[in-house]
């Protein structure tokens, strides 16, 4: 146990020995590189001399771009090179130690005042004080790591289809261009200055196309020394995928259903408004989450603002049309009169423009027609076989002239053209039942109870019947006064008759007169709703392929 003992002291000791040994070279060399140096002064020989200090930017990955406060946010490693000749030393001297560190975050040697120009960090400086590695040469090297953020001006006119550029623009806050040239690290295979994407790790959202590097001296106004600056750009380009199945191609649908609408009947006006509105509120949705996203800026409206911003436009012109069309349906005719350009337009130009034909109906020659009817009377229109026959009375019978009483001169026509209308004669042939007019000529009234009136028409004519037959036989038998007083009963019928006819017919043509009225406004409708269909379809196709036109490009 006790030889144990001895075995693991003994290796203690020589590794202590041996750590001691090694401490001693290096704690020499802190103390020699640090005894007089003084961190506030320039590592140059003469005042006079320019320092130059390179620097290069490795960039990990994009953050995020925040198109709302137009800032970018990478996580990114900065290497700053310079030479300070006080740092120098013999590796020979110290157990051939070739490098040594100090910590970044005590301020131990000179290190310069590089900072992000467009930062938008709290704090302003972001990035980690990581320590300095220094060679036996005298070449210090700094590699800071840290999330940066960043300003970025970003131009939406063609979102969500845009390429942005932004950039980190970095340089000495207090040394002018006389103290400290600050350039770029250029690598042996590289052409040109860009920054180093060997551990760039692909962002989901943006396509980073280049990242070029840009030394920059400029003169200011206040000062006559120049300054030194050096950018690195980031040329990123908007990846579309998500926008376009997300937020395009629905809102895009949604639109189409607009052309549905038009395609529902007018007369359920409730289900066509609700319709429409909810259409046009959902487009509203999709309009909210678009500015959401993007910055609010007066200088540029985005390709998808516009875009959206023309689908409420047309959704808002078919709700329009839609109560248009409701309107027309619902007119009557007893309150509103067609003009006759309002005719010509939605009754005849617009239905040949557009291919629609009403089935048995031609407009001008139909309207004039009914316009015809008001001014002529029922007997002179009508014809053989549809009116009813006034018959003339045959006095010529065969009967004895000591019987025969004096025949009252015949009537005058109670109508002006009834010399026209054509007549019936009584023959030997027809029966006791017939009644005057032949059943098949008989005109139909059409109430409610057929039966009752069919029933009541066919008594009325049987006793006017025996009326003309009571007449013939009493001016056999009686004296002139009562056959005129029979004959006058006859005509007195026949011009009731007369009146009654004329009546209805011109309630019927008013009525028709009426329906075909109101039928006009209907097709009128119709022939808006189908008008509305074919612009509305035009001015979203347009929309459609006035967006694909104005796309610069398509990054999936």
């Amino acid at each position: 146990m006790s030889i144990r003992l001895l075995f693991v002291f003994c290796v203690f000791f020589v590794s202590f020995l041996d750590y001691s040994e090694c401490s001693k070279a290096e704690n020499k060399l802190y103390r020699d590189i640090l005894t007089g140096y003084l961190k506030l002064a320039r590592p140059v020989r003469y005042p006079r001399n320019v320092l130059k200090v390179h620097m290069k930017v490795f960039l990990q990955q994009i953050l995020n771009l925040d198109g709302q406060n137009q800032i970018i946010e990478v996580n990114a490693w900065l290497k700053y090179v310079w030479m300070d000749y006080r740092l120098q030393w013999d590796p020979l001297q110290y157990d051939n130690i070739t490098s040594i560190r100090f910590a970044g975050g005590e301020n131990q040697i000179w290190r310069p005042d590089i900072l992000l120009y467009n930062s938008a960090s709290e704090d302003f400086d972001s990035s980690f004080k990581s320590n300095e590695v220094v060679y036996n040469t005298g070449e210090v090297n700094w590699i800071p790591p840290g999330i940066f953020r960043a300003s970025c001006k970003m131009d939406i006119t063609y979102f969500p289809f845009d390429d942005q550029v932004c950039y980190l623009k970095f340089g000495s806050w207090t040394y002018h261009g006389l103290a400290l040239d600050l350039s770029i690290i250029a690598e042996e295979d590289e052409d040109e200055f860009s920054i180093d994407l060997s551990t760039y790790t692909p962002s989901g959202e943006w396509h980073l196309t280049k990242a070029p590097a840009v030394k920059d001296v400029k003169f200011n106004s206040c000062c006559k020394e120049p300054y030194s600056t050096v950018t690195f750009y980031m040329f990123l380009r908007r990846r579309t995928l998500f926008y376009l199945f997300n937020i395009i191609l629905p809102s895009l649908l949604i639109s189409i259903m607009t052309l549905m609408g038009f395609c529902l009947p007018a007369h359920d006006m409730s289900e066509k408004i609700g319709y429409q509105t909810t259409i046009l509120l959902s487009i509203c949705f999709f309009v909210t989450i678009v500015s959401e996203m993007t910055p609010p800026t007066s200088e540029s409206v985005p390709l998808l603002g516009m875009f959206f911003s023309s689908l409420t436009l047309i959704s808002s012109v078919s709700t329009a049309f839609t109560i248009t069309v409701l309107n027309f349906r619902y007119r009557q005719v007893q309150n509103i009169h067609m003009h006759p350009l309002f005719y010509k337009v939605f009754l005849i130009w617009i239905p040949w423009l557009l291919l629609m034909k009403r089935p048995g109906v031609f407009y001008k020659k139909r309207r004039a027609t009914v316009q015809a009817r008001e001014e002529i009377s029922f007997f002179d229109n009508c014809d053989d076989d549809c009116c009813p026959k006034i018959p003339e009375f045959d006095y010529s019978l065969s009967i004895d002239s000591a019987d025969t009483l004096p025949l009252p001169p015949r009537p005058k026509p109670l109508l002006k053209k009834m010399h026209s209308v054509p007549a019936e004669h009584l023959h030997l042939d027809r029966k006791v039942g017939d009644g005057i007019l032949k059943s098949e000529r008989r005109p139909l009234v059409l109430t409610k109870s057929g039966n009752k009136s069919h029933s009541l028409r066919n008594r009325r004519f049987t006793q006017f019947e025996k009326y003309i037959k009571k007449c013939i036989d009493d001016a056999k038998l009686r004296k002139n006064s009562t056959y005129s007083t029979y004959s006058m009963m006859i005509i007195t019928y026949y011009r009731q008759i007369d009146e009654m006819l004329k009546l209805l017919n011109r309630r019927l043509d008013k009525q028709r007169k009426y329906l075909f009225k109101q039928e006009d406004w209907k097709f009128a409708a119709m022939a808006l709703d189908r008008l509305c269909l074919l612009l509305i379809t035009i001015l979203i196709i347009m929309c459609l392929f006035g967006m694909i036109l104005s796309t610069p490009h398509f990054e999936p």
